[in-house]
C-alpha cells in the first residue's frame, strides 16, 4: 500500500496516497522525492527547547514543531489545504546554521513572495546569501530590499535534470555583482532533514495575513522563480541604485565571508563598517558611488556682493554695459 503524509491526524501515520498523487510531483528531481525526513518527534522537541527555532520566548505556547510521517516528502503541500495553509514545511538548516527564526523576518518573507519560491525549497547557500544580505545592510543601516536582493543575485533551479525536472532553488550572484564567498561548496545531508511548524490553537501564524491570505508560498512549485519580473537595473528606484552601487562598491573585490558573519557579529560588524569608511546610513555612504559636485567659486574678476550674491563682472562696475556691435 502506498503511503501519504498529508492529513493532519492520518490513522495510525498513514493514510492512502490518492491515484493522481504521483502525477502532482512529477516534476520533482528524483533526489528529492526518494529522500524522508530523518527527524523525529523527540529530536525536533529538544530542538524546540535549545531556542534556535523562534525568536521571542512568548512564542513558545504559539507554535508546535512535527516530525514528517512516514511517506511525506518535503516538496508535498497539504491537499486538505492546497491554498491557505495550515502548516508550514522548513528545513532545520535554515535554523541551526543560518540564524533563521520564527517568525521569518519582514525582508525573507518579502523576498519569498517576491521570489515566488517556498522557504524549504531554497537551497542552504540561499539562505546564507540571505542572511549575510540581511546582517550587512543592518550593520550598514542601509534599506533591507528585495529588489536590491534580486538585481544583486539570480535565482536559478540547481538540478541537472534539464528543464523538464526541478528541485531546490538557488540563487547566484550577477556578473561583477558578486559581494559574498560560498557558505558551502557542497553541503551534506540537509536533504533529510525536514520537518513541519504549525500554529496552536486558534493563533495566526505568521505567515498568513491578517485577511488569511499567504504572505509567501508555502509549497513547492515547478513555477517558482519563472514568472517574476526580473529585478534589472534599469527597474531600480534611486534609493536602490544606490543601495546596490554601495555593495557592490564595497564587497565586490573584497567578497565578504559568510561564516564569519554569522558567527561573529560583533566582531563582523566592525569590519564591514570599517570597510565603509566608518560611515552608515544611505545618504553617508552615498558619497562612495554619487560623488558631490565641485563647488563653484566665485572667479578672481567677480564682484562678491554682501551676503554672498555675485554682481556683474568687477571691472564693469560703476561702469555702463558696453553697446552690442553694431548698435547706434
Amino acid at each position: 500500500m502506498a503511503e501519504n503524509l498529508q492529513g493532519d491526524q492520518p490513522a495510525e501515520g498513514v493514510v492512502q496516497i490518492p491515484r493522481e498523487l504521483p502525477f502532482i510531483y512529477r516534476w520533482v528531481t528524483n533526489d528529492v522525492l526518494v529522500t524522508p525526513s530523518a527527524l523525529d518527534q523527540q529530536y525536533l522537541d529538544e530542538l524546540k527547547l535549545t531556542g534556535v527555532l523562534l525568536g521571542r520566548e512568548d512564542l513558545e505556547q504559539r507554535y508546535r514543531v512535527e516530525a514528517a510521517l512516514r511517506g511525506e516528502r518535503v516538496c508535498f503541500m497539504n491537499l486538505d489545504h492546497p491554498t491557505i495553509p495550515h502548516w508550514l514545511r522548513v528545513n532545520e538548516v535554515m535554523f541551526t546554521e543560518f540564524g533563521v527564526r520564527v517568525p521569518f523576518s519582514d525582508f525573507q518573507q518579502r523576498l519569498l513572495n517576491r521570489a515566488s519560491v517556498a522557504p524549504s525549497q531554497l537551497h542552504p547557500n540561499s539562505w546564507s546569501s540571505i542572511r549575510c544580505f540581511e546582517l550587512v545592510t543592518e550593520f550598514l543601516e542601509l534599506p533591507q530590499d528585495s529588489e536590491v536582493f534580486l538585481y544583486l543575485f539570480k535565482l536559478y533551479s540547481s538540478n541537472t535534470s534539464g528543464k523538464t525536472k526541478k528541485g531546490y532553488m538557488s540563487v547566484r550572484p550577477g556578473k561583477y555583482r558578486k559581494i559574498f564567498v560560498m557558505y558551502e561548496d557542497s553541503f551534506h545531508d540537509f536533504k533529510g532533514r525536514y520537518f513541519k511548524i504549525f500554529p496552536v490553537g486558534n493563533h495566526r501564524p505568521f505567515w498568513l495575513s491578517l485577511e488569511g491570505d499567504g504572505r509567501f508560498p508555502p509549497y513547492w512549485s515547478d513555477q517558482a522563480g519563472f514568472e517574476i519580473v526580473p529585478a534589472t537595473y534599469q527597474r531600480l528606484n534611486a534609493d536602490q541604485h544606490d543601495t546596490a552601487d554601495i555593495l557592490v562598491h564595497l564587497f565586490a573585490q573584497n567578497n565578504l565571508n559568510p561564516k564569519f558573519l554569522m558567527n561573529n557579529s560583533d566582531e563582523a560588524q566592525k569590519a564591514v563598517v570599517e570597510m565603509a569608511g566608518n560611515d552608515v546610513t544611505l545618504a553617508r555612504l552615498r558619497r562612495l558611488v554619487r560623488p558631490a559636485p565641485a563647488k563653484l567659486l566665485p572667479s578672481p574678476s567677480t564682484a562678491v556682493l554682501p551676503g554672498g550674491a555675485h554682481s556683474v563682472p568687477a571691472e564693469s562696475v560703476g561702469k555702463n554695459q558696453a553697446e552690442p556691435e553694431g548698435g547706434s
